[in-house]
């Protein structure tokens, strides 16, 4: 039977802390979970991932190199997120980008049987995402410096660079600003927003 699973994902060593809430169907798989992880933070999608639990290991398989063992990576289309998690309080560790290491830490907040959802919600949310290859969390901390200070010589080629990223609003990045709004409209093409991905 669908559930309706309550997520909070924190993007681990910011403070203050880079966090939302989200809604997803318990028989959503990692796949879908990544994606959707991706348009709740802000991410751009174009680096490698992986969620951890546990023995468990789920991402992207690879050609096999002749290694199977216990930790094998799931491939992250077969498995269900409600046949990993099933008790309120689990973490899971989802990491993106294996350069810059982003580490995010899903809780599972809730879990409710009584509420279907046509497709998923992001509830709240606080302080918008690093920009993509920025340098991982000290890179970051080092940009939003070099940002506050209109006289660093590094200020105006930092400017231009991360006004074309995907986390820029309006041609703009601002650290304090979360859009929920724009991000529950990319979830309700999620399909779309897949298929999209898959074929660029």
């Amino acid at each position: 039977m669908k559930k309706t699973f309550k997520f909070r994902i924190e993007l681990e060593k910011t403070s203050p802390k880079i966090w939302r809430e989200f809604l997803v169907l318990s028989d959503t798989t990692f796949y879908g979970l990544h994606h959707i992880v991706q348009i709740v933070m802000g991410w751009e999608n174009y680096h490698l991932y992986e969620f951890t639990m546990g023995s468990y290991r789920i991402g992207k398989q690879f050609e096999d190199d002749g290694f199977n063992g216990p930790n094998e990576i799931i491939d992250s289309k077969t498995m269900i997120i409600g046949d990993v998690l099933r008790t309120k309080g689990q973490k899971l560790k989802y990491l993106y980008d294996f350069g810059d290491y982003w580490q995010h830490t899903l809780t599972l907040e809730m879990i409710i049987d009584d509420l279907a959802i046509p497709f998923p919600v992001c509830c709240d949310g606080a302080l918008n995402c690093p920009p993509e290859d920025v340098g991982s969390i000290p890179g970051f901390y080092d940009f939003l410096r070099i940002m506050e200070k209109p006289r660093h010589p590094e200020h105006k080629e930092t400017k231009a660079w991360v006004n074309s990223k995907l986390v820029a609003i309006d041609e703009r990045y601002n650290p304090n600003i979360f859009l929920l709004e724009r991000v529950n409209y990319v979830l309700l093409n999620l399909d779309t927003y897949i298929k999209e991905w898959e074929n660029r």
